[in-house]
């Protein structure tokens, strides 16, 4: 090893340690790295070696090439190209330009006011975009109407987080929640301020409110189908409602059609997972006057799923009346059950669902129908090639299971309805969890709510409010309860292809 100076026009390199046992090649490596001037081009001149120095010298025979020798590098740099974009610093962007960008965390709701309710509700809504985009082109006039009001708030609020980096205060939403409700402007009698509310309470109020404004589709919703505005097209389920008397068989099974903006998961000393309390809160038992017996009597209720929604809100039902006879208004408190309640990132609803829901997807849960379908076509083609294309010859061989498989798949290659609106033809009844509303406390009327949505992957962000931060998948399923840590109040989900 030696150290050379090298002087490349006005500049000089001092000390530039030289292996003598690498090549020139690795030399020029090196120059080109102090310099940017390409190996092809640089010419090489030195006391140590005569005239320029070629690429097959061996500098371990260059005797004068010692420390303190002089180089000459002759060539020029490359030339750094001008970028197609010019460079924006984010010092140089407006709060709007960078929240396009996605780089920074969302933007987080200030709370007004024990306002955590609203804010941790509407952290959840954020992500549906058709519900944002009918909200956005259903909007461009004045009205005194205090829906019409309340769903332009709504707008606005959510194009202000969607245009910010920072926390945003949410005034005006708020104010014209509190005209609109009053039971959401109820203040306390002994601080006189501003009242916790009950989050589940807030987001029915908001999907009545949007049921009477949103009613036209929009370009991410085609289609309201049968209903009557987005948000029973989004969030609505059509239920089968089966009544059946256990105290006699004369009397007549009550059939009717129900609807419904969620299922509910009814909580017992016995469940412990999300599909147990829907299986419950789905099934059970009413007093009911008959007409064959003269009397009240039990009566069986059954519900199934006859049309399933693109998003799927679940309601823990943690909180139960209990009434204060010893307390000073003796009006009662809503307590809380604390028992911890697992649930999936991927519910299936298939179970839940009516015989003629079920029959839909199961043309596309059953995995061997297509495969079973293209078989029955060779089987079929082969028997009318030997003139003997009966329908019973060409069924024989297939099991009880294959055929059923074959049937569905007939229905399938013939266009089935679709399970839900703007659902696909073979969609199967998964779900995703994209949101996560919890409580923390005793009482829905106290405490506190967050917001936990989905970004991407495992990714999450956490909304406390005004403070968003990140956190994983693992995070998530810690919320199922048990103690007084954070707990899922509602679940949000939406339809998995």
């Amino acid at each position: 090893m030696v150290k050379v100076s090298v002087k490349w026009g006005k500049h000089v390199f001092e000390d530039v340690i030289v292996d003598k046992a690498a090549s020139v090649d690795m030399l020029k490596e090196q120059l080109y790295g102090l310099t940017s001037v390409p190996v092809d081009r640089q010419k090489l001149m030195s006391k140590a070696w005569k005239g320029m120095l070629k690429d097959d010298v061996d500098l371990s025979t260059l005797d004068k090439l010692v420390d303190g020798t002089g180089v000459m590098l002759m060539g020029s740099a490359e030339v750094v190209q001008k970028p197609e974009e010019p460079i924006v610093f984010i010092e140089d962007m407006t709060t709007e330009d960078i929240a396009m960008t996605g780089t920074m965390y969302p933007a987080g709701l200030v709370n007004l006011g024990n306002t955590c309710y609203m804010n941790a509700t509407l952290q959840c809504l954020r992500p549906v975009k058709e519900l944002r985009d009918a909200l956005t082109s259903q909007f461009d006039r004045t009205s005194a109407d205090l829906a019409f009001n309340f769903s332009t708030a709504l707008r606005d609020m959510y194009g202000q987080l969607d245009g910010s980096v920072d926390s945003i205060t949410p005034a005006m939403f708020v104010s014209v929640l509190r005209r609109a409700y009053p039971q959401f402007a109820q203040q306390s009698p002994r601080s006189g301020g501003y009242m916790q509310q009950d989050s589940e309470e807030f987001l029915s109020t908001l999907f009545l409110t949007l049921q009477q404004t949103l009613t036209q589709p929009t370009d991410g919703l085609k289609s309201l189908g049968p209903t009557s505005n987005v948000v029973d097209a989004l969030f609505g389920l059509e239920m089968d409602e089966k009544i059946e008397c256990t105290e006699s068989e004369m009397e007549a099974v009550v059939v009717k059609k129900e609807k419904a903006l969620k299922l509910v998961c009814n909580i017992t000393i016995e469940t412990n997972h999300l599909s147990e309390g829907i299986k419950i809160g789905l099934e059970g038992t009413i007093e009911k006057y008959s007409d064959v017996l003269e009397r009240n009597a039990v009566w069986k209720k059954t519900l199934r799923i006859n049309r399933l929604p693109k998003y799927l809100c679940v309601q823990f039902m943690r909180f139960y009346w209990k009434a204060t006879p010893e307390s000073r208004d003796h009006t009662g408190v809503k307590c809380k059950m604390l028992r911890p309640i697992s649930f999936p990132m991927t519910l299936d609803v298939y179970d839940f669902c009516s015989n003629d829901l079920k029959a839909t997807m199961k043309i596309s849960r059953d995995r061997n129908a297509e495969k079973i379908l293209n078989e029955f076509k060779e089987k079929e083609g082969e028997a009318e090639e030997k003139e003997e294309a009966d329908e019973d010859d060409v069924m024989d061989g297939l099991s009880q299971e294959d055929k059923a498989a074959l049937e569905t798949a007939c229905a399938l290659s013939l266009g089935a309805k679709s399970p839900g609106i703007e659902l696909p033809v073979d969609f199967q009844g998964n779900y995703e969890l994209y949101a996560i509303l919890t409580h923390k406390g005793r009482s829905a009327d106290s405490g506190h709510y967050m917001a936990w949505v989905r970004h991407e992957g495992d990714d999450w962000y956490c909304y406390d409010d005004d403070d968003v931060s990140p956190c994983k998948t693992e995070d998530i399923m810690k919320l199922k309860g048990g103690g007084d840590w954070h707990m899922a109040y509602l679940a949000f989900y939406r339809a998995k292809n």
